[in-house]
């Protein structure tokens, strides 16, 4: 009988080692399945124009070389594009990253490299063009295995202002908005989390900051909202009275005689009791053409001509989209057409919510309006979509689902925080069982 009982713990002793062996490759597959290669910065939506100029930085965070060649980067496209081995495209170093190295993969090498001069570690060219909303970045190496999946939005910072998005450490998937404009490639991060709600507050000092409040005037530019934004002062003294902003985009020219280019121009009205400081507010196209305000001032119920020479952003002729965005990253006002512009015509704001075409050009004058049936016949020409100073009724649910697609994203971001925490939990969970176990059977044959 004694026989048989110790063959019984015998044989479960070695069952239960047993299932502690394969309990252990499962744990350790699950915490060294990560690559040694990381994506540790993101430049994804730049000051001016994104196209040629995004780039991502990498890190080999191991303790061996790590060679790319044949490796690929998926921006979130249905294609992996191929890394160019340098020197190939305006690339520098090698495709080989040393310990605890960096490399940037650039979606065009000689334009990195020509707006960081300064700059000498290894560049790699790639297919880039990354989502200014969100997206999801991999790098798949030579086998084809994901060694790197990192997600980013919007709401994480560096949304058009010339900040970069950078990895918060090793052992994290967290992106804060970096400290310095234009980020730090290839150095040590530097950034801050607390950032972006102090980067969305306005500053009393530089900032005209939009509120909502009707305004109307004598030459029919009115406004039904204005963004609402309240004036924080940080250093805890009075807050300062909100001046009521309202700038409207009153006029464009999207079709002139002769060469688009050349003639092509976009009129902004001030509809504000206040001359206006328009440092880092931008105007954007449909295609995210974007003209960035520096030092430029429009004077109180004063108009600003821009030009193509000046914006390089060019209107479409069968639909455009042009977007103000105050420097809080607000829309300040929208305004959307479909259909064929006519040579020679612009479009003109008649009154809010009320646009149409007309032959009198009026830049950097109240607009002006031809008859009756040259109205109509340029009826094709329709408005999709409008929002001028946060919203209005036919619009108002852009805004919505603009702020829910936040929303989803930081959900989804969450989401993949929250399983990675819960595989840690769980993994911790297994060791302390499978180390209980292992007492309690040493216990057993030391013990009498």
């Amino acid at each position: 009988m004694k026989k048989t009982q110790l063959f019984i713990e015998n044989n479960l002793d070695k069952k239960i080692l047993i299932l502690m062996g394969i309990f252990f490759i499962l744990w350790a597959k699950n915490i060294f399945a990560a690559g040694p290669i990381i994506i540790n910065e993101i430049m994804y939506d730049l000051k001016g124009a994104d196209t040629g100029y995004e780039w991502i930085e990498i890190k080999n965070i191991s303790n061996e070389a790590v060679d790319l060649t044949n490796w690929k980067f998926n921006d979130g496209s249905s294609t992996n594009h191929i890394l160019n081995p340098p020197p190939k495209n305006g690339g520098q170093g090698s495709l080989i990253i040393p310990p605890q190295g960096f490399a940037i993969l650039a979606a065009r090498a000689d334009l990195f490299l020509s707006s960081h001069s300064n700059f000498s570690g290894t560049v790699i060219d790639t297919t880039m063009s990354l989502n200014n909303t969100e997206g999801t970045l991999k790098l798949i190496d030579n086998n084809g295995n994901v060694v790197e999946e990192v997600y980013y939005n919007k709401a994480m910072g560096g949304n058009g202002n010339g900040f970069s998005l950078e990895r918060v450490s090793e052992n994290s998937s967290k992106f804060c908005e970096s400290k310095n404009e234009g980020g730090s490639p290839g150095q040590e991060n530097n950034f801050d989390c607390n950032k972006i709600s102090s980067s969305l507050s306005p500053t009393p000092t530089k900032t005209i900051v939009p509120t909502f409040s009707p305004a109307v005037d004598d030459n029919s530019i009115t406004s039904e909202n204005n963004i609402l934004a309240n004036l924080e002062n940080t250093n805890s003294t009075p807050e300062p009275t909100p001046i009521k902003v309202n700038l409207i985009i009153n006029e464009f020219l999207p079709n002139p005689t002769g060469p688009d280019n050349e003639g092509e121009w976009i009129e902004l009205y001030n509809n504000s009791d206040a001359d206006v400081d328009l440092t880092n507010w931008r105007l954007e196209d449909a295609s995210g053409q974007k003209y960035v305000f520096k030092d430029e001032i429009i004077k109180k119920k004063d108009f600003l001509v821009l030009t193509y020479n000046k914006t390089k952003i060019s209107l479409n002729n069968n639909g455009e989209t042009l977007t103000l965005y105050s420097p809080q990253n607000e829309i300040a006002f929208k305004i959307t057409y479909s259909g064929n512009a006519k040579e020679g015509y612009s479009f003109a704001r008649f009154a809010a919510n009320d646009w149409r075409w007309t032959k009198i050009l009026t830049p950097g004058a109240p607009n002006q309006f031809s008859s009756d049936s040259e109205t109509k016949n340029n009826s094709k020409i329709t408005v999709d979509s409008q929002i001028e100073n946060g919203e209005n009724e036919g619009n108002a649910n852009i805004q919505k689902q603009e702020s829910t697609s936040v929303s989803l994203a930081s959900s989804t971001s969450d989401k993949f925080l929250n399983s990675k925490t819960d595989k840690i939990i769980i993994i911790a969970v297994g060791i302390g069982i499978v180390l209980s176990v292992a007492s309690a059977i040493f216990i057993k044959k030391v013990l009498p």
